[in-house]
């Protein structure tokens, strides 16, 4: 995770975390990279918990108090993370900070090139 991301995603004022990794991985992952305190237990989605990626954005939703999906925006790396946001019926952020490029990514709403660029990302799908 690239400095200042806990900072970044500070400024991002509704967080849930959604990952296709079950949640013991996920908050290992978070505590090592010094995220866990943004995403509380209890809220979010993991992989374990449905069969259905598509699946874990309502239940992502759910947790976060019924929010709604046409204000959900999902942040991804990959092709298969910005098709299952537009079936969830959610807009999609696409990071290139992983395996794919600008052009694989292509179908996102917004695409970046650095996590740094999220908030004002964000503020562009208002």
């Amino acid at each position: 995770m690239p400095d200042g991301a806990a900072a970044t995603l500070r400024r991002v004022a509704h967080r849930a975390l959604l990952t296709g990794n079950p949640e013991a991985v996920a908050r290992a992952r978070l505590r090592r990279l010094g995220l866990a305190d943004l995403f509380p237990k209890g809220e979010g989605a993991f992989g374990c918990e449905r069969e259905d990626r598509v699946a874990l954005f309502e239940l992502a939703r759910e947790r976060a108090g019924g929010w709604p999906a046409e204000r959900t925006v999902a942040v991804g790396d990959t092709p298969l993370d910005v098709s299952s946001a537009h079936e969830a019926g959610a807009r999609c952020v696409a990071l290139t900070t992983g395996a794919y490029d600008r052009d694989r990514l292509r179908d996102a709403d917004v695409v970046i090139g650095a996590l740094q660029e999220l908030p004002s990302a964000l503020a562009s799908l208002v």
